[in-house]
């Protein structure tokens, strides 16, 4: 990599040499003994059969710093950090916030440059110079929307399920440009993929120009069959963003399985990295055909250009590399197979309160550990507040606002730290909560 690349400082040489031997005290990866013992312990067992062995779970939870009294079934939003990355943030901070005009760039030389960037592409299966690091999904996927070149009339092609931010995006697009913007109404539920898909097929025109999808609904926990979407989208030359936030380090994929063309990400929920990193990939040739959020310096090129925000505190992105560590010791299938045995453990308990309807089916295909529900002649938004109140049981209620007035939710995300009793106890306190709004 050319210092002209670099993340904050294109115009200044950096002496990587001296910067490697001050971070030599620095930790580099997490200690992850304990638990590589015993991920050993059950080398022999399909990822199924050790979803729900909660002792071995119990060990995953151990890593953890989490408050006895309060059960987080909000990992959907932000994910805690555990003990190592809380740690190795800890450290990198301190380190960095003593000598700042010279650490931050060499943190990003050392460490996320060679090991963050690289890790991050290796779990998407994607070249290293294919990835910017951002702050959040909303920062990746709006580069594209706001990016992009678009004449009056071109159509944006996205379902009011998507997430809020992007929609902003489009159509703060359609006030500055005159694009045109068809927004889908997904059935609730879908009964199928094949019913999904034919939603996007009948809608795809030669005016579509970018097809936004999103590869799990954070309002609702549908799974959309991105590819088959892509495919038909291709054949009419529109481009397709894909907003896996609630997917990666979730569902087992890689990008070319998608065959998208632009793909963003939160590395806060589900890879449990510190708040305010993300990560946005494009293919090649797209890269000279979008404009950057804000404008970087003229020596920048690549995905570089996208990742320029002026000064950073790079001791967030730097601290992805325990992250990525714990995601690849665990096991990207003990990971799928544990979050869909806690999603299928609290439906079912929940499926048998009176009135209760969800989003999406029981369909693997169809949906993953986000699940979200609503229940018949109960003000939700107020029993989420009185968990949270007087049980500490956090979930979240989801509005689908003015473009989904359909959504009147609870969602609950938990993770892989979950434990079954925890979820226990959330169906005990929602059972009391909704018989109390009843009378």
């Amino acid at each position: 990599m050319t210092t002209q690349n670099s993340r904050r400082r294109f115009l200044t040489q950096i002496a990587a040499g001296a910067g490697a031997v001050a971070l030599a005290r620095s930790i580099f990866g997490g200690n992850f003994a304990e638990l590589e013992r015993n991920v050993a312990s059950v080398a022999g067992r399909t990822a199924d059969d050790v979803a729900s062995d909660e002792a071995f779970w119990r060990t995953v939870r151990s890593g953890f710093d989490l408050e006895p009294a309060i059960v987080n079934l909000d990992n959907g939003y932000c994910s805690p950090l555990s003990r190592a990355v809380m740690n190795d943030l800890a450290e990198k901070m301190h380190w960095v916030e003593t000598l700042p005009g010279r650490r931050v760039e060499e943190l990003f030389e050392t460490v996320t440059s060679k090991k963050v960037i690289p890790g991050l592409a290796k779990m998407l299966g994607v070249p290293d110079n294919e990835i910017a690091l951002t702050r959040n999904a909303t920062e990746s996927l709006d580069t594209v929307i706001l990016g992009m070149d678009f004449k009056p009339g071109d159509e944006i092609l996205c379902c009011n399920h998507d997430y809020y931010s992007m929609l902003d995006a489009i159509e703060r697009r359609k006030l500055r440009d005159g694009v045109s913007i068809k927004m889908l109404k997904p059935p609730l539920p879908a009964a199928s993929d094949r019913e999904l898909l034919e939603m996007y097929r009948n809608a795809i025109t030669p005016r579509t120009k970018l097809v936004l999808v999103t590869h799990a609904s954070n309002v609702t926990g549908q799974i959309y069959p991105v590819r088959r979407i892509a495919a038909a989208a291709h054949r009419v030359g529109a481009k397709v963003l894909v907003d896996a936030a609630q997917t990666f380090a979730v569902l087992d994929h890689k990008i070319p399985d998608l065959d998208c063309d632009f793909y963003g990400v939160s590395l806060h929920k589900w890879l449990m990295g510190p708040v305010g990193s993300g990560l946005l990939w494009m293919r090649k040739e797209n890269v000279d055909k979008i404009w950057p959020l804000v404008p970087p310096p003229v020596q920048a090129t690549g995905m570089y250009k996208f990742m320029w925000s002026g000064t950073y505190p790079e001791f967030l992105s730097g601290s992805l590399t325990v992250p990525i560590e714990f995601h690849e010791k665990l096991g990207m299938a003990r990971k799928e197979a544990r979050l869909r045995y806690l999603g299928e453990y609290w439906r079912q308990k929940v499926e048998k309160l009176p009135g209760v309807r969800f989003y999406t089916t029981d369909s693997p295909a169809m949906s993953c550990g986000l699940g979200v529900f609503e229940m018949e002649g109960v003000d939700l938004s107020a029993v989420q507040k009185s968990l949270w109140e007087k049980k500490k049981i956090l979930v979240q209620f989801m509005d689908g606002g003015p473009r989904a007035r359909e959504l009147k939710g609870i969602r609950v995300t938990p993770n892989v730290y979950t434990t079954t009793a925890e979820l226990d106890k959330f169906v005990a306190a929602l059972a009391e909560e909704t018989a109390a709004a009843r009378k």
